[in-house]
C-alpha cells in the first residue's frame, strides 16, 4: 500500500502572518487604499489623454474608426481602479457603437459625439449616481434605436 503525502506550499502572505510585529490589518488597508489612490490618479490622467485623443481623431473628416475604438477601449481598462463604473460603460457603449459603424461602413456622428460629450461629462465631475444612471439609460436607448 502507498502513502499519501501532502505537501503544503509556503507563501510569504502566511509567513508575514505568523511573524511577531507584523504589520496591523488596518495599516494594510492604509497602504493598499493610498497605492489605489495613486494609480487612480494616473489612470485620469491617461484618461484625460485617450478623451483628447478621441475628441482629435473625431474632429478629422477621415476619422480612424479603428484608432477611435482602441482608445475607448484604452479608457474602459484605466477605469478599473475607478469607483464608479459610468465612465467604462460609456467607453463600452462607445466600443459597441464603433464596433457596429466599421461594420456598417458608415459612422453616425451624432451617436458618436453624444458618446464623447457623456465621457467629458461622467469624467471628473463626481455627478451623483443617479444622474450617472440617467445618462447610461438614455445611451442604452439611443444605441438600441440605431440597431434598428
Amino acid at each position: 500500500m502507498s502513502t499519501v503525502r501532502k505537501f503544503r506550499a509556503k507563501t510569504r502572505l502566511s509567513s508575514m502572518i505568523k511573524e511577531p510585529g507584523g504589520i496591523h490589518v488596518s495599516e494594510a488597508l492604509k497602504r493598499g487604499e493610498a497605492a489605489i489612490a495613486l494609480q487612480s490618479e494616473t489612470s485620469l490622467n491617461l484618461i484625460d489623454s485617450s478623451l483628447a485623443r478621441i475628441e482629435a481623431l473625431f474632429a478629422d473628416p477621415k476619422c480612424d474608426l479603428e484608432d477611435m475604438y482602441r482608445c475607448s477601449t484604452d479608457i474602459v481598462s484605466l477605469c478599473a481602479v475607478l469607483p464608479d463604473p459610468a465612465l467604462s460603460e460609456v467607453a463600452r457603449s462607445l466600443c459597441e457603437l464603433l464596433d457596429h459603424s466599421i461594420e456598417a461602413g458608415r459612422i453616425k456622428p451624432q451617436a458618436v459625439e453624444v458618446h464623447i460629450a457623456s465621457m467629458k461629462l461622467l469624467h471628473r465631475t463626481g455627478l451623483d449616481a443617479q444622474a450617472s444612471q440617467e445618462i447610461l439609460e438614455s445611451l442604452t436607448r439611443m444605441v438600441a434605436k440605431l440597431d434598428r
